[in-house]
């Protein structure tokens, strides 16, 4: 076992980050994208994009009226914008995360079973958030008489960070078996979730909030052997390139640190009088967890003895 040393990791660092060696470390990870995938992932921002130039009136009609939804709605809300910024800052989420998921699933060989996830996701998620914006919103926002329309592809975007986490998780689970990825790996990203959504809305320690926090840690608790095994295995991987073992690690602070982007404070959800739609941004990212994980868990369970 060689001993840990700056001056080995230096040589290290020196030796990976050389031009020659970071050209050859990129090309294996694109090894496999091709330009079908690069189009694939276009259709959805191009769409919504050429939503976007429509005239007003017809986004209008396509936007959900949360109090009075015609049923088209509830399959096109989610692809119509407000605002050249409200597009761009989901475009830019959406190709964080896809580059992200693109990465995996090439590295993964699981490329298929990733667009079939994401088509019902596109498909199914409009409905399932209409269905819930119009139901609850009434009751539960009540104390905004001017609510009236939902439009965005935010709750895609989060939904995508759902993507990411558990196909990350998919990844060290199928390097190494003894790294365990179940029904409790999703419930401790959802219950994560969970977790901040009461603590960023509940006023001052709450019996739901010390519930959460308590599933939090049980749930942690019994992955917790998880953690030293991911660590080894990236320890292992930063000798194959500085690139990939990259990706490794900033993938789970992306999807740690995405709550503190996506869901806004009180004060930051009314901008300029436009109410901020933060509960969309749960129910994706959620949803996207859940369909994902589910997927690989119960669903498609010889994913593991997949090699091209």
């Amino acid at each position: 076992m060689v001993k840990f040393s700056f001056k080995n990791l230096k040589l290290e660092l020196k030796r990976q980050l050389n031009p020659s060696s970071l050209k050859k470390q990129f090309l294996e990870i694109i090894d496999g994208i091709d330009k079908r995938d690069i189009l694939l992932m276009l259709i959805l921002p191009v769409f919504v994009t050429l939503i976007y130039l429509l005239p007003s009136t017809i986004r209008e009609l396509l936007q959900l009226d949360i109090k009075n939804p015609i049923w088209w709605q509830y399959l096109t809300q989610s692809f119509v914008h407000n605002s050249w910024s409200h597009l761009s800052s989901n475009l830019f989420g959406y190709f964080l995360y896809s580059l992200l998921l693109i990465t995996f699933v090439n590295k993964l060989k699981l490329k298929k079973e990733f667009y079939k996830l994401f088509l019902f996701l596109v498909i199914s998620l409009p409905i399932v958030s209409s269905f819930i914006q119009v139901k609850s919103y009434p009751i539960i926002l009540n104390w905004l008489p001017n609510l009236q329309h939902s439009a965005g592809t935010s709750g895609i975007v989060s939904a995508l960070a759902g993507f990411t986490i558990i196909f990350w998780a998919v990844y060290f689970n199928k390097i190494n078996r003894e790294i365990v990825f179940d029904v409790r790996t999703s419930l401790l990203f959802v219950v994560y979730i969970a977790l901040l959504f009461v603590f960023y809305y509940s006023k001052g320690i709450s019996g739901i909030l010390i519930l959460v926090l308590v599933l939090f840690f049980v749930f942690l608790l019994t992955l917790i052997s998880n953690i030293k095994k991911i660590i080894i295995e990236i320890s292992k991987e930063s000798k194959k390139g500085i690139i990939w073992t990259f990706f490794l690690i900033t993938t789970p602070i992306f999807f740690f640190m995405t709550p503190k982007i996506i869901f806004p404070s009180f004060e930051l959800m009314f901008k300029n009088g436009t109410f901020t739609d933060f509960f969309m941004h749960y129910i994706g990212i959620v949803y996207g967890i859940i369909v994902c994980g589910s997927y690989f868990i119960f669903i498609n369970k010889r994913w593991r003895d997949y090699n091209g």
